[in-house]
């Protein structure tokens, strides 16, 4: 009969300590693509908000100026039937609440903007941010 070779605690303490280092390794280049995946939910999220306020507002239903930009939006977004869960569009890829106010050249279209996507931006260096950047008749 042979004898059974049973693995000492050595040898299992390696093996732990090598999935650990791949474990954190890969974690930690996850870091990365999560924040990527976020930022991109954010943009897009930004741009659908936008599109529908702008479709609605062409169709002739206005933002309330009674109640404040925030819940006026989120109502509008609400009535036009065309978001499954409003509150889940009403927040970026981090999720916060984004932030609405008025811009433009005649201060009068509506922003939206994120205080966690400006800060990704700034810090990978991308400039064209919103879908007003590329509006050259909003920077006049």
């Amino acid at each position: 009969m042979k004898k059974k070779y049973a693995m000492t605690l050595l040898e299992i303490m390696i093996v732990i300590f090598i999935i650990g280092i791949i474990g954190s390794v890969i974690g930690y280049n996850m870091r990365g693509s999560l924040d990527k995946g976020k930022a991109f939910k954010t943009k897009e999220g930004v741009n659908k908000l936008y599109e529908i306020v702008q479709l609605e507002e062409a169709q002739g239903t206005l933002l309330d100026p009674d109640l404040d930009l925030k819940t006026a939006v989120e109502r509008l977004i609400t009535n036009s039937g065309l978001v499954r869960k409003p509150s889940d569009l009403m927040k970026d890829g981090w999720g916060n609440t984004y932030e609405f106010k008025k811009g433009g050249k005649d201060e009068k279209e509506l922003r939206i903007t994120s205080d966690k996507y400006e800060n990704y931006c700034e810090a990978k260096g991308i400039q064209e941010r919103y879908p007003w950047d590329n509006d050259v008749d909003s920077h006049s």
